[in-house]
């Protein structure tokens, strides 16, 4: 087998609507037109909560590098929970 040229690394990578799940913050989903074969993520694989799991599993597979993201809706204040700027609710 011909080896690894020093510094390669070697990795894997996730999208967050795959592996996260339950994406209670975004209506995105629920105002997109229902087609035939498209699902919704669900509890998909529920990374949100057991990414530490996910990073050993990660490691004990050898490998040394991962592209993650976070999915903007569930890092982001509910809906209604944050001050708006200039609003006449808040006098802003």
């Amino acid at each position: 087998m011909t080896e690894l040229i020093p510094g390669f690394l070697w990795g894997a990578s996730t999208a967050p609507h795959q592996i996260e799940g339950n994406n209670v913050n975004s209506d995105w989903w629920a105002n997109e037109p229902h087609m035939p074969g498209m699902a919704r993520s669900g509890d998909a694989v529920d990374s949100y909560h057991r990414y530490p799991e996910d990073m050993r599993l990660l490691a004990d597979a050898g490998l040394n590098s991962y592209r993650f993201g976070i999915e903007w809706a569930l890092s982001s204040p509910p809906r209604d929970t944050y001050r708006r700027p200039n609003s006449p609710t808040t006098g802003g």
